[in-house]
């Protein structure tokens, strides 16, 4: 395969990686959002894949992408990230990003899985 090749497939789809203990929920659509920390994402077709001993890949679309500070998310920013509250939310940030900061921009993902014709 050449260079151009190669090119062309790698922009085709992004990726986000995901901590498997979020598995179900994305499954179950009851996490619609991630956030994400110096990780470029854009809106359009992604892969989601979730780091497990056999790696699973859901087809997925990025519909939106918010940038925030981590002061400025909200109960309901937990609530679509599948958390029970913004604690649970910011404690999940810090142990995924020690270094986070209060005043730390980060971008709020808004995803869905793609049905089967997209």
């Amino acid at each position: 395969m050449d260079d151009s090749t190669s090119w062309q497939h790698s922009t085709a789809t992004q990726t986000l990686y995901f901590h498997p203990d979020y598995l179900d929920a994305v499954r179950a659509e009851q996490k619609t959002t991630t956030v994400r920390f110096r990780d470029p994402v854009e809106t359009g077709p992604v892969s989601l894949v979730f780091e497990l001993d056999d790696e699973v890949a859901l087809p997925g679309v990025v519909t939106q992408v918010t940038a925030k500070t981590i002061a400025q998310l909200s109960e309901s920013d937990a609530r679509a990230d599948g958390f029970r509250n913004l604690a649970e939310l910011h404690d999940r940030l810090r142990f995924h990003y020690p270094q986070i900061e209060p005043t730390d921009t980060i971008a709020i993902v808004h995803f869905r899985l793609a049905k089967s014709d997209e």
